[in-house]
């Protein structure tokens, strides 16, 4: 089981938190809960995800994170992972996830990541 939240929205910066479990059975709940609560315009918002409470994430899981930031890449938005859970960080390295997704040590490089100039991250 997984849980989704906004822990806050400032301006275009939404800090979000992802918790549990994430694997095929919950993605499209994940999918649906992720476009209700950041609403219409998404993947044109900058989200700093926090990940230290999520536990694990199955390979279908890795698709949908990489879909994921594709969607956000598209609309000028961002997704910017941070704080991951070392079991989930070796997961990423382990599959060079973090050559493509924006992977930050915390919130404060999240944030730095976010608000660089598009050409500037992965």
């Amino acid at each position: 089981m997984f849980q989704l939240a906004i822990l806050s929205s400032q301006d275009d910066v939404v800090r979000m938190q992802l918790s549990g479990q994430v694997g095929q059975a919950v993605l499209p709940e994940l999918s649906r809960q992720m476009e209700a609560l950041l609403g219409p315009d998404a993947y044109r918002r900058k989200v700093l995800l926090d990940m230290a409470q999520t536990t694990f994430l199955d390979s279908s899981a890795l698709g949908w994170f990489l879909g994921c930031n594709k969607q956000f890449r598209e609309s000028a938005g961002r997704l910017v992972l941070h704080s991951v859970a070392p079991v989930v960080l070796d997961v990423l390295r382990v599959m060079r996830l973090e050559r493509v997704l924006q992977i930050a040590e915390d919130e404060r490089a999240a944030l730095a990541l976010a608000q660089a100039p598009q050409g500037d991250t992965p």
